[in-house]
Order: C-alpha cells, then structure tokens, then sequence
C-alpha cells in the first residue's frame, strides 16, 4: 500500500522547498533549472571540460578497495567519456548510514540516471559523494533506536579530535562498543541477524572506508559509484586557487543573493561566513582560510590540506564531474538557492536539482492498530495531532456527552459567583479562573481515566497510540530524518530496499505513506 500526502505536511517551515516542488517563480527564480528541465541542464554541460581521466583513476582504485560490483567499475570506464554524464547525491557519514533519508537520495540517484540515460540515450551514471572532509563530529556520531517501552532513545560514541575531519576518525573501541550497543537495544525482528552482519565493521577499516563499503556493498551491483573527496583533492587544486582569488566576489554575491531571498520572505539556510575553504593546521583539525591570499602557494604545493565549505562543496563536485542533476532534499534545496551566482563566478553550470524521495514506513500490524484507533498516518504527521482528542473521540456517546454535559454545568455553575466576587473585591477575580480551571481539569482528568477504563475492554491503550506517533514522527520530526537503514532492514529483511525502487513515481514530489509487509524469511 502506498499513499501521497503533501510535503507540507512533513516539512512545515522550508517554504523556499515547498515553493520549489510547487513551481512557484519565487522559489524557481534562484535556480539555473526548473525540477524537471533536464534537455537544458544536458545541453549545458556538452561544452564543459572535465578532469575526468585523472578523477576517474583515482576512483578505480578507491572503489575496488571497496569491493566495488562490475557494475560500478564499468559506470567508471563510461565516465572517462565525453559522453557520459552523472547524477550526484552526498551526504556525511552518519553512524550505520544515518538516518533513512541517506537511503532515500541514493535510491533516488539511481532511479534517475537510469531515467536520464533512457530518455537521452546518453550514458548517465549514479554517483555518491560521502562527505569525509566534514569536521561536524555532532552531526555523525549517534544513532537513533525504538526501545521496547515505544519511547526513542540513542547510542552515541565519542571521539577525543574530534574538529579533525571525519575521515581521520578510526575504528576506534568507542565506534565498535556502540555498533554492539544499538544491536543490543534494538527490539529484535525476523532479520535482525542480517542487518547485524551487512552492517558490520571489518578489520583494517577506518570509520568513513567501513561506511563506503556498507553503500558499495548495498547499490554497487545499481552501478554507484563512491566518492571519497579526500582522495580528489590534486584534482580540486584549480578549484581551490580560484576560491582563493575570487573570495571578495564570492562574499558579494553571497550578500547580494541574501537580501533578495529576504526580500520574498525566504530564511537564509547558509551561514554568515559561508562561502571559503578550509585548511589542516598542525593538529590535524579543519580551520576556516580567514585571510584567503596568505594560502595561494601553499594551495598549490599541498592541495591535501584544503577543503571546501558547505557552500563551495556543490561547485567542487560540479567542477570535478559532469553532474546533470543533483539529488538534494529539502535543507540542501533551501541552501542552494544562494548558490546561482557562485555558478556564474567559477563559470560552471548549476546542475538540475531534483528533491530526493521521501518516505513513511509502517507495518500491517501498525496499519491495523491506526485504524482500530479511527485515526491515520498522516493524522499522526500533522505537529496539531493531539492524542488526547483522538481518544475523546472513541469514547460512546454515553460517556462523552456526560462529562461535556458536567464542563458546561460547572462554568454555568460558576458563573454568578464570579459576579459576586467582583463585586465584593475585583482580586478575587484571579482566584475564581484558577478554580474554575482546577475545577475543569479535574473532570478531564477523571474522563481520562474512564476513558481508559473502557478502551481497555476493547483491547485500545493509551501507550500504543504514543508508540505510533513515535514510530511514524520520532522526536517530533520526519521519521525519515531519525531512524537508520538497520531499523527496517531488521523489520523488514533485505529486499527493503529492492522494494523502495518502484515505491512512488520518481517525479512525484509528495512525500509517500508506505505499508510494507515484514519479511520472515
């Protein structure tokens, strides 16, 4: 079973997404393409040269390292051709993948190069950036689980360099003790031991090599190809040198693009200081370049030390790969919208950016227990779902009628005495409301109680309805956004992700309601 809902129901405060996948000129005025505009974006990108030779070498050898299928080998040889396009997607290296929303964008990247490359019978190859030179420790070292309670709770491990960048953080005893522990925690499903294994780390392994052979190991055999940007960084050189002679322009045009997305009512999603390079200093950590012509040698003599920024890392990937479309979900769309100009400044094409797939997954068992409740999955998504007054709403006529018959007598009970108590002193009048509201809450709290009483004997709890929101929208965000690929590899056995390739029409931006069935073989 599968349903559409709306992407405002699930992302209620990025109006510049929302305005984007509606095809409002407000939103679509701060991108080269519309979401569909692929012959343009083609056509755009005949024209450029790439370093592909070099790249393409440099990422046989790293995708063979992890085991890469034939598939992905072979999408390499392609991309040494002029003819040979890609779509991209990246994302940091989130402990056990990180949330599903991971997933989700390379399932999507997949989809589409295969559509691109039968519409424009052209080759188009999948790729996936994993974002090793990122320093932000916090964003990649927890995991979220379901504990047996209902309630959502979390592994995390530490790291004593933490500000170097990921890519230097090891198989230490701290990542590997919190592998066993979210495998302890979680509540076991049929496939529990498969998930356990596929997503194990190996000996000789760092942490980012273990996470890029866990996506090899998943969508080689789809003819992904892995991107470690660590390894491309003699490549970037060039890149480099003109962010460090362009930075003045680059700060403009960031301002600039600013003011306007504020003009229309737009949040800023970049911050202040975006827009630069990174370097190593001696520790190893990742410190912002703050006086850009001070690095214009040493960026050519030790490219290794130099990285981008959030801002920049989109045009190193456009500079360095023929990227058609980018994959991108809803924050990344929002911050792109400041990106046009720095296009124009490198004189690169801005890609297609093409929103990600997203998803809710439930079971048969949580779909039957949504409609014992009388309710549904995207009563449950909307931030106004109160589970108070869908239980209200299952009591008998007998029950509810008599206790709102009690609320309104009460207030009309009360009523002349507030009269009364202005009368003889207008401060009595706080002391009348505070009674008044005692008074009101208690009969909630006694219809509560018999409200329980009576779900009960239908085998109705109020525990299992907090479970349900808690599956469905996890510390009150997008479940997409907390859970991690092993939860539903756990549940749902290893075809999980086979499934997700047909699930919703590739162009279809709403956000898809799922009803899997568990596989128990």
């Amino acid at each position: 079973m599968i349903q559409n809902v709306e992407q405002r129901v699930i992302y209620t405060d990025n109006n510049l997404y929302l305005d984007y996948i509606a095809g409002r000129e407000d939103a679509l005025s701060f991108f080269a393409h519309r979401p569909r505009d692929f012959g343009l974006a083609l056509a755009a990108r005949k024209e450029v040269n790439y370093p592909r030779a070099e790249v393409c070498s440099l990422l046989e050898t790293y995708n063979m390292r992890l085991q890469a299928s034939d598939a992905a080998l072979e999408n390499l040889a392609a991309l040494r051709s002029d003819s040979t396009f890609c779509v991209i997607a990246g994302q940091q290296a989130g402990f056990l993948g990180g949330p599903c929303f991971t997933t989700y964008k390379i399932i999507t990247t997949i989809r589409l190069a295969k559509h691109l490359e039968r519409e424009f019978g052209t080759r188009v190859v999948p790729l996936f950036w994993l974002a090793s030179d990122d320093h932000d420790f916090t964003e990649i070292n927890r995991v979220f689980f379901l504990k047996r309670d209902g309630e959502v709770s979390a592994v995390r491990f530490t790291w004593a360099e933490q500000g170097r960048p990921i890519h230097d953080l090891p198989l230490s005893k701290e990542v590997v003790d919190a592998y066993s522990e979210y495998f302890g925690a979680v509540i076991p499903g049929p496939n529990l031991r498969n998930a356990k294994e596929l997503f194990a780390p190996e000996d000789g392994e760092n942490y980012c090599t273990w996470h890029a052979r866990i996506w090899s190991r998943l969508f080689s055999d789809y003819g992904l190809i892995l991107v470690d940007p660590a390894l491309l960084r003699s490549p970037a050189c060039p890149f480099f040198l003109d962010a460090l002679k362009r930075h003045r322009d680059i700060q403009v045009a960031l301002g600039d693009v600013a003011e306007k997305l504020r003009s229309v009512g737009y949040q800023l999603a970049l911050p202040g200081r975006a827009g630069g390079l990174y370097t190593l200093v001696d520790d190893g950590r990742r410190v912002r370049v703050d006086v850009p012509s001070k690095h214009l040698s040493s960026v050519v003599d030790h490219p290794e030390r130099y990285s981008p920024d959030a801002a920049l890392r989109p045009l190193l990937a456009d500079a360095l790969f023929p990227v058609l479309a980018s994959v991108l979900g809803p924050g990344e769309i929002a911050y792109h919208a400041m990106l046009r100009p720095l296009y124009e400044i490198f004189e690169l094409p801005q890609p297609l950016l093409f929103p990600r797939k997203s998803y809710t997954v439930l079971s048969p068992e949580e779909h039957q227990l949504l409609l014992r409740w009388e309710t549904s999955v995207q009563a449950i998504l909307d931030v106004t779902f109160d589970p108070d007054r869908t239980t209200r709403k299952l009591l008998s006529p007998r029950i509810r009628e008599p206790f709102s018959k009690a609320r309104a007598d009460l207030s009309e009970a009360m009523a002349p005495l507030s009269v009364l108590l202005k009368g003889i002193d207008p401060g009595l009048d706080r002391a009348w409301a505070n009674t008044h509201v005692a008074a009101l809450r208690g009969i909630d709290r006694l219809e509560k109680k018999t409200a329980r009483a009576e779900l009960a004997k239908r085998g109705l709890f109020p525990q299992q309805l907090r479970q349900l929101r808690n599956i469905l929208r996890p510390r009150e965000r997008p479940q997409e956004r907390i859970f991690p690929l092993p939860h539903f590899i756990n549940q749902y056995g290893n075809d999980f992700l086979e499934r997700l390739f047909s699930m919703g029409k590739l162009d279809d931006f709403s956000h898809h309601i799922i009803c899997m069935e568990e596989d128990h073989g």
